[in-house]
């Protein structure tokens, strides 16, 4: 049989499926990695952060901590996944030393351009949003290392809990 035969015949099927309106299934998207959650007293809010954010994102970032911290339910399917740190940008730690968890600022909703962000003496610019999650997220190191990230992990600036 000829290549040019054995070609038609490895196609004819996809043809037929093709025109009988059938469509090749979609790649799964891979599972995110979710470890057990274990309750993190280091990471209970405290009066603000150093350095520190605005208001409305410190009242926001207590109030996810404390969910954090108490394995409370949290909105996202994304939420306490492990981040892989793929770009390098925080400290090389062991695959599931971090674990990223959406932070949606109160007042930004999807369609919002970029916002300026004040931490501590630093000015950052938020992303885009473009979905419900928003740019700016929190990962958290070894339970206890706060890492807030306005940009969708461009840039991170370490967080300590003031008490």
């Amino acid at each position: 049989m000829g290549i040019n035969k054995l070609a038609l015949l490895l196609l004819l099927p996809a043809a037929f499926l093709a025109a009988c309106g059938v469509q090749p299934r979609a790649a799964a998207k891979p599972q995110r990695e979710r470890p057990p959650c274990e309750r993190s007293a280091a990471l209970l809010p405290g009066t603000g952060f150093e350095p520190a954010l605005d208001g409305v994102r410190t009242a926001a970032a207590n109030g996810l901590l404390a969910k954090i911290a108490a394995c409370e339910a949290l909105p996202f399917a994304e939420d306490h996944t492990v981040f892989g740190n793929r770009e390098g940008r925080l400290p090389p730690r062991p695959r599931g030393y971090y674990l990223e968890y959406s932070f949606p600022v109160p007042g930004r909703k999807a369609g919002d351009a970029p916002a300026q962000v004040n931490v501590g003496t630093a000015t950052l610019v938020s992303g885009t949003i473009t979905t419900p999650r928003g740019p700016e997220r929190l990962v958290i190191g070894g339970g206890r290392e706060i890492y807030y990230t306005p940009d969708h992990y461009l840039n991170f600036v370490a967080l300590t809990i003031a008490r």
